[in-house]
């Protein structure tokens, strides 16, 4: 998430974001804001999801978060494709709360829902956030980096919890 807030500033966007803890060197940076969910969704035209799927998250876009978006704003969600209910965010873009949605992931991949597919104003990709050669170097290198450590004994260096 930080990644794409410094990325945004040189376009003359404000950033607000949400988190646990305050991010001073970020928000130095940047001129980023933290914020709670409600503003954030109230107050953007843009929303960038960059959070894990956990437990908390899963379907953190449904119904009552969308109706709290600025009417035209656009949802784009590059994390994990549980963290958006679709039924509703289809419903959103058909009924013109929504100005677009950008989507490189989904609930069921590789399946795409039929009414996010029909639906106006959205971009599909199909899971190529990651594609790039310096990304996949890291993945790899991530990957060795945690079957070293569980065949040393240590717990992995970034478990996955479901």
């Amino acid at each position: 998430g930080q990644a794409v807030g410094q990325r945004a500033v040189p376009f003359g966007l404000r950033v607000l974001y949400v988190a646990r803890s305050p991010k001073p060197e970020f928000e130095g940076a940047t001129g980023a804001t933290r914020v709670d969910v409600r503003r954030l969704l109230h107050a953007s035209d843009i929303v960038s999801l960059h959070l894990p799927s956990t437990p908390e998250t899963k379907g953190i876009i449904g119904p009552e978060t969308l109706a709290l978006m600025k009417p035209g704003a656009i949802l784009i969600n590059t994390a994990r494709g549980d963290l958006v209910r679709e039924d509703p965010l289809a419903r959103a873009l058909e009924e013109g709360h929504l100005g677009a949605a950008g989507l490189d992931v989904y609930l069921e991949e590789p399946k795409i829902h039929s009414r996010l597919l029909a639906a106006p104003r959205t971009v599909l990709l199909p899971h190529l956030g990651s594609a790039t050669p310096q990304v996949r170097r890291a993945m790899a290198a991530a990957a060795l980096a945690n079957v070293r450590a569980v065949l040393n004994g240590d717990p992995p260096l970034t478990p996955v919890f479901r």
